[in-house]
């Protein structure tokens, strides 16, 4: 039986990448080090890449994230000159008119000759936009309606030939735009893990993207998001994000990572947390706690993997068949040596165990 699943890599629009450490490997993000990268992922048979998007760092020894790039900007220009691969860019509504977005959107899509997806990031990330003046009060109590409004008017924009629209958020009146993508619409990606999201997904979205702190967690989530979509008669998609800390041995992937341990920025992870306990409802905070106690405190976002090739292609299974994944993004400390080392110790062992990564698949069709 063959075995399907998408891997992805989650580009570093940020400069020296997830791992909150002295030690681990440091470059400067850029569009020439993202091209090199989505060209080595194509080549190797990965199907897809994802940027986020981010607007402010979080101080530190090492400056963490001081540098970012603008995620749509940056893929546009990557469709433009890498084949083949699909790109997700990242939007966040409370930034930008449905409107305006709708027809950047489209543009992107006639570059990437139908090869763009969408990220709504419907996350408050207050401080960010604060130093803005953007962050809408009260934006964390209503951002689902917000942005359900929001993505209804821009959808409705790439199929419609005029829209009128009246709403609790926007006003248009026989408002147009030409051209429409051209498969009538993009897909949409939204990033959750609450159950109001899932909802979100299920309403609106093609794919559904998901964190999770164990791989137990992970697989629930996929098939919850599948169950709630189904629930409502529509088929979506689910993705997830594994921070990789590879090794030729589980003994050396273990030694790569006390290195990255010994040198952690305290004061930039201190930074981080504090922000976004901030941010976290009184029944997360416990959560979020134990995780800064946890070694996995040195990486930012995506469950940290730690391991050998068969450790790796074991938990790809398991995500993959068990979880009903559709895609595996990756991270890697140095990417391009990443990639490399992915497959020349990874991909043999997932072909062996009947994966197949012959042509990249369609991230969804419009919904």
């Amino acid at each position: 039986m063959v075995k399907r699943v998408n891997l992805g890599v989650f580009l570093p629009v940020i400069n020296d990448g997830w791992i909150i450490s002295k030690t681990s490997p440091k470059f400067m993000p850029s569009f020439a080090l993202n091209r090199d990268i989505c060209e080595s992922a194509r080549r190797i048979g990965f199907s897809y890449v994802f940027a986020m998007g981010k607007w402010r760092g979080f101080g530190g020894e090492i400056d963490f994230w001081k540098y970012q790039l603008e995620s749509m900007t940056l893929m546009t220009g990557l469709a433009a000159v890498v084949p083949d691969l699909h790109m997700i860019a990242s939007i966040s509504p409370a930034l930008i008119h449905p409107a305006v977005f709708a027809k950047m959107a489209a543009t992107m899509d006639d570059v990437a000759g139908g090869r763009i997806g969408i990220n709504i990031v419907s996350a408050g990330n207050r401080d960010e936009y604060a130093q803005m003046g953007l962050f809408p009060e009260n934006f964390e109590q209503y951002r689902y309606d917000y942005t359900e409004e929001w993505l209804t008017i821009v959808k409705r924009l790439w199929s419609e030939d005029s829209v009128t629209f009246d709403g609790t958020y926007f006003t248009l009146d026989d408002c147009q735009s030409f051209p429409h993508p051209r498969r009538g619409g993009l897909p949409v990606v939204c990033a959750t893990s609450s159950e109001r999201g899932f909802a979100f997904i299920a309403a609106h979205c093609t794919d559904g993207f998901f964190g999770g702190t164990t791989v137990e967690a992970k697989k629930a989530r996929s098939l919850r998001i599948k169950e709630v979509a189904a629930e409502r008669g529509r088929d979506v998609r689910t993705h997830t994000l594994i921070s990789l800390v590879l090794g030729d041995t589980d003994e050396e992937a273990q030694r790569i990572h006390r290195h990255y341990l010994d040198g952690a920025d305290q004061e930039a992870i201190a930074n981080i947390y504090n922000l976004r306990a901030r941010e976290k409802t009184e029944a997360s905070l416990a959560i979020l706690e134990e995780r800064k106690q946890e070694d996995a405190r040195l990486f930012y976002g995506g469950l940290p993997v730690i391991g050998g090739p068969e450790t790796v292609a074991a938990l790809i299974e398991e995500l993959a068949v068990d979880g009903g994944l559709d895609g595996i993004m990756f991270i890697f400390p140095d990417f391009l040596i990443g990639l490399a080392r992915f497959n020349d110790l990874v991909m043999p062992l997932l072909r062996q165990r009947g994966f197949d990564f012959g042509t990249p698949a369609d991230l969804g069709l419009p919904g």
